[in-house]
């Protein structure tokens, strides 16, 4: 970028904060009654929120992948958690540093094989190590999608997670701080990744006991259990959550309340950081998730599905110089639109091939766009022998098909929010689902799709057990041992 060719309202920086399985109605500002965050609630008052956003696949590894590409899991063959992204397809971090910008990772952005930069020129702190919980979390799977993950290991204490998550913050601030006695020539994009509000479910112990005895039990209709989708049925079943008591769920909601008031204050840190330096009047930012976690609804844990909570994830876009504060955005978007968007913003190359389409209209003037397609899509093959899966979000009415099962889920969002009401079988609704089937046979190949996953597992499990050196040699993050703890007892 010549000096003096564009000036720094045309080229920003940018900051994006990207947390992981927060469930995208756990927020103040979304309306939660009773979680506490202020520092979102800010950001959302100073920028855009937008309400109805899905990721590409409800798990770490495609929806993070899809989050940095702008692409669909099929189009770059990351399914699942045994996936590695591809190093030859371009991320928006390649894009931007194409637009004279420096780009920087500081934290999780969960990329498996030796490419740990996918684009970003630089690499404040590595991921976090494998085996990132205690002895006892292992022992109880707490960090995997099993009942035990609720009812062991949870309530007041800490983990590796926050370890990490402190560790990022306190890195990425440090660096902006540094750059505020500095003379930039170009202008900086950061993404700064944290771990929580992720379980295991452990939060500190002031926000657990002020959270536990406020916590309301989410509630289902009383013959939902008995009108199940089997694919979902058999879901529920894998991970024994009709074994989950109504105390052991109000202790883990306790404990995720206060993990996303943890996660917050995090956020708060880093825009104070901002602030305090000069650096917050010229720098666009974002917050959002990977993916969503049930946290109860439907009586139902973690990702993994496809119900709002899940795939669902929060997006605040804020630049109180330039774009709309206030305002909020119903229409349906994409995980994948986020690179889109601040790319056309600060005048860097598109992503070829990309699915994911700018927000730009919505975040200035009139904050409309005449042609925006209302549509999300996502891939899903994971975890307990789960076969493929994919929703075909359009307008209100959400496709859920799983393969290997005759008949798909419908829901339709604007009369039915909570997706308690499945519509496939009903007469009226005959001419949409026959539309959005058609189309999901258009678009996706489950067989295939099953075909290419079983050996990208075997791929990764053959590289997993070598040694791999990075690309660019950056170790991962190990906690401190003593750092995982739960009602002051040390459990490593």
């Amino acid at each position: 970028m010549p000096e003096g060719e564009r000036t720094m309202a045309e080229c920003p920086n940018v900051l994006v904060i990207m947390s992981d399985q927060h469930n995208p109605h756990v927020m103040g500002c979304a309306g939660h009654p009773l979680v506490r965050t202020p520092a979102l609630d800010r950001l959302a008052e100073h920028g855009v929120r937008f309400a109805d956003v899905a990721c590409s696949g409800p798990i770490c590894v495609p929806a993070r992948a899809g989050f940095m590409t702008g692409r669909l899991p099929s189009d770059i063959r990351v399914w699942s958690l045994g996936c590695v992204l591809p190093s030859d397809i371009p991320t928006f971090a390649h894009a931007f540093n194409l637009a004279g910008y420096e780009s920087i990772l500081c934290g999780r952005m969960h990329f498996l094989g030796p490419d740990q930069f996918h684009g970003f020129q630089h690499r404040l702190l590595g991921e976090v190590e494998t085996g990132f919980v205690s002895d006892e979390d292992r022992r109880h799977k707490t960090y995997a999608q099993t009942a035990s993950a609720v009812k062991n290991v949870v309530g007041p204490g800490d983990s590796g997670y926050q370890a990490y998550d402190r560790e990022a913050v306190k890195t990425c601030c440090n660096w902006l701080r540094e750059q505020a006695g500095k003379t930039r020539e170009r202008p900086f994009m950061m993404v700064t990744g944290l771990v929580s509000p992720h379980n295991p479910l452990r939060c500190e112990a002031d926000l657990f006991e002020s959270y536990l005895p406020q916590v309301e039990l989410p509630q289902v209709p009383e013959a939902y259990l008995s009108g199940l989708h089997p694919a979902i049925r058999a879901w529920r079943e894998r991970r024994e959550v009709d074994s989950i008591t109504a105390d052991e769920t109000r202790r883990a909601l306790a404990a995720y309340l206060g993990l996303v008031t943890f996660t917050d204050r995090l956020v708060g840190r880093i825009v104070n950081t901002l602030a305090e330096t000069g650096l917050l009047e010229h720098t666009i930012v974002v917050y959002t998730t990977d993916h969503g976690d049930m946290a109860g609804e439907h009586g139902m844990w973690w990702k993994s599905n496809f119900y709002q909570g899940s795939i669902g994830v929060p997006l605040i876009i804020a630049w109180p110089t330039r774009f709309r504060q206030g305002a909020t955005v119903n229409a349906v978007a994409s995980l994948c639109d986020v690179g889109p968007t601040l790319l056309d913003v600060c005048g860097a190359p598109p992503l070829p091939g990309a699915w994911g389409r700018s927000l730009r209209g919505f975040l200035e003037t009139d904050g409309k766009i005449s042609d925006w397609r209302n549509e999300a899509v996502a891939e899903y093959s994971g975890l307990l022998g789960e076969r493929p899966a994919y929703m075909l979000r359009s307008g209100p009415w959400k496709l859920n098909t799983y393969l290997g099962y005759d008949e798909p889920q419908l829901f339709n969002l604007q009369e039915d929010p909570d997706e308690f009401h499945d519509r496939a079988a009903d007469p009226a609704c005959a001419r949409i689902k026959a539309e959005l089937i058609q189309r999901v046979k258009d678009e996706w190949d489950g067989k295939g799709v099953e075909r290419l996953i079983k050996l990208r597992w075997k791929m990764h499990e053959m590289l997993q057990a070598l040694e791999h050196k990075p690309l660019n040699a950056i170790p991962k993050w190990r906690p401190p041992r003593g750092v995982n703890t739960l009602e002051g007892k040390i459990l490593e």
